[in-house]
């Protein structure tokens, strides 16, 4: 485990609140509900699959305002955490979608978008969505126009051109011509997407207009199309950090995929979504959902939420559903550890410089 993934454990495990407690799991689908999570206008369904990562950036950076100066390295994390399937995926998808913004667009000068003194551009939300990154707020879009137009002034810097218009969006694509990304701009969004993150030959402008167009009610979102995400996302919830996994996408990433929910006992199920979220500087809550097949529930009842305080845990037929309280843990707060991770970590700022 790296120094950087260490502390955004702690980040997790270092919290705690009061939880409520889940009675029974209700079917719930897109068409009997009009309050789903609002990070579910962005989730499609490609490939017969969904895994995503949604960052409530503005209310995670809200809570660790507080000892931002007094930040200091921090203890082991207990094995606990790393084996708790309602923290893990979460500590995972947070790490990589901070990483996926910071080194994914740093080469188009975007790297330090969720550094509030770098950017006019307000971030609220971080979103990594079948390899498609969103970063969604008010966006100062002469500013990103700028940005992606410069000349680069490094080697590995690229130099985009606009190229083309998705209803409100401005479309950037790279001038180099073997060059394989596009970039979607709009006044409350950023969207990109990397042709080489995409496998089957995907083309990253057929990525990004199935997405766009999702995101403003156009084209079906996943909670549309599958009865099982709808519930999976109505019962999790929508937290500081929400992570999930359905279909095809349910499958451990050998290069280290956004998130991975393949834990003992989760080998059958059909989709995961888990959420975390932080009130005050020393409690969080976790909400957590599943589809499982033939699922073990005293193996369950053990497994999730290991790591709390306080935990319940519910399996009906094969839907599974847990809530956890986690309080203070080594006496580190989770200001000191979210510093740790968005601001003073070298290794992990350092590439974001452009």
């Amino acid at each position: 485990m790296t120094p950087s993934r260490r502390r955004t454990l702690e980040l997790i495990g270092a919290a705690a609140t009061v939880t409520v407690g889940i009675a029974g799991s209700p079917t719930v689908t897109a068409q009997e509900t009009d309050d789903l999570p609002a990070y579910t206008r962005w989730l499609t369904i490609e490939d017969d699959g969904l895994e995503f990562v949604a960052i409530d950036w503005a209310a995670l950076e809200e809570e660790t305002q507080r000892e931002l100066e007094e930040a200091e390295p921090s203890e082991e994390v207990p094995d606990e955490f790393r084996d708790d399937p309602m923290v893990e995926p979460v500590s995972t998808g947070l790490l990589a979608a901070y990483f996926a913004v910071g080194l994914g667009l740093s080469q188009y000068r975007l790297g330090r978008l969720v550094d509030d003194d770098a950017f006019e551009t307000a971030v609220e939300e971080l979103l990594v969505v079948n390899d498609a990154v969103i970063v969604a707020g008010d966006v100062d879009t002469a500013e990103i126009d700028d940005r992606l137009t410069a000349e680069p002034a490094a080697e590995f810097l690229r130099q985009m051109e606009r190229t083309a218009e998705i209803g409100e969006y401005d479309v950037y694509t790279p001038v180099e011509e073997d060059a394989d990304a596009v970039i979607a701009v709009s006044d409350d969004a950023i969207v990109f997407v990397d042709g080489t993150e995409l496998e089957d030959d995907a083309e990253p402008m057929t990525r990004l207009e199935t997405i766009t167009a999702a995101s403003v009610g156009d084209a079906d979102r996943a909670t549309e199309i599958s009865d099982v995400v709808a519930w999976l996302v109505e019962t999790a919830g929508e937290g500081d950090v929400t992570v999930g996994q359905y279909g095809d996408r349910l499958t451990a990433d050998e290069n280290g995929g956004i998130t991975d929910v393949t834990f003992e006992g989760f080998e059958d199920a059909d989709g995961v979504v888990c959420s975390f979220t932080v009130d005050g500087a020393e409690t969080a809550t976790g909400e957590f959902a599943a589809i499982v097949d033939d699922p073990d529930d005293g193996d369950l009842e053990q497994r999730l939420g290991a790591s709390a305080d306080e935990r319940s845990v519910d399996v009906d037929g094969n839907r599974v559903t847990a809530t956890g309280t986690w309080r203070g843990v080594n006496g580190t707060t989770v200001g000191r550890v979210h510093r740790r991770l968005t601001r003073t970590d070298t290794e992990a700022s350092a590439p974001f410089d452009p």
